[in-house]
């Protein structure tokens, strides 16, 4: 159900090619993608230290206003120092589209969590592979370490799901610096699961028109949710990785 891949240059080649699988006119396209980022070799307090937060206050529905503070935009960030970007009069990123495709891996990505060496949010149509690279770059370079990183990402609807590891090269010379790169990858998809699934359970037509995953099936003497299967499936997937 997993298979190891090598690295390749061409990611949006890779994901054209692997996810956006013909089913006639339609074409199954990831839309939000989660994903969580651990950093290996990276102190805890650096880390944390490169993290900014902003705060500001609002009003409620009743007009009370009230204080809120959030992660501060990507491109604000500590860690995103040395990619090139440019802010208009009002202090917005120009050309935020392709920015953050080429230098996040996704048109947009949000972050709910950022600490100790952990990062988990979500993005569109793709894990934010860039993002993964960007962080190693600037961490391994700022404290002359040398930092790996491993991500797992998951489409909202299984199109696809897999864990990633990355690593860095260098520096072999005073004048040279480290240099992150992308490493194996493990993937599946909500096709394989089914694979599985069929093989578990033969007797139960997947493809009928009213079979339900969220509808009890009696097999024998036991009663099975399809769709609790399918999510303890994808864990052994995990567990595996």
């Amino acid at each position: 159900m997993e298979y190891p891949c090598n690295n390749r240059n061409n990611n949006s080649s890779r994901y054209s090619s692997k996810y956006l699988r013909d089913k006639g006119e339609f074409k199954i396209m990831a839309n939000h993608v989660y994903f969580t980022i651990n950093l290996e070799g990276v102190d805890e307090n650096d880390f944390n230290e490169n993290v900014t937060r902003i705060k500001g206050k609002r009003l409620d529905y009743d007009g009370n206003e009230y204080e809120w503070e959030d992660y501060d935009y990507i491109e604000n960030q500590p860690f995103m120092g040395n990619v090139t970007k440019t802010f208009d009069e009002n202090g917005d990123l120009e050309g935020a589209y392709d920015w953050y495709c080429n230098n996040v891996g996704a048109k947009w990505c949000n972050i709910e969590e950022m600490e100790d060496c952990y990062i988990s949010g979500y993005s569109a149509w793709r894990q934010p592979i860039e993002l993964v690279l960007n962080l190693i770059n600037y961490f391994s370079n700022r404290y002359d370490t040398h930092v790996s990183a491993t991500m797992t990402y998951e489409d909202e609807f299984r199109n696809f799901m897999g864990k990633q590891y990355y690593d860095c090269d260098g520096p072999l010379t005073a004048d040279d610096k480290y240099v992150a790169y992308e490493g194996e990858y493990y993937e599946t998809d909500h096709t394989e699961l089914m694979e599985e699934f069929n093989k578990r359970f033969p007797s139960i037509d997947t493809d009928a028109e009213d079979f339900d995953y969220w509808e009890e099936v009696k097999i024998g003497g036991d009663t099975i949710l399809p769709s609790e299967v399918i999510d303890e499936i994808a864990d052994e997937f995990w567990s595996k990785v």
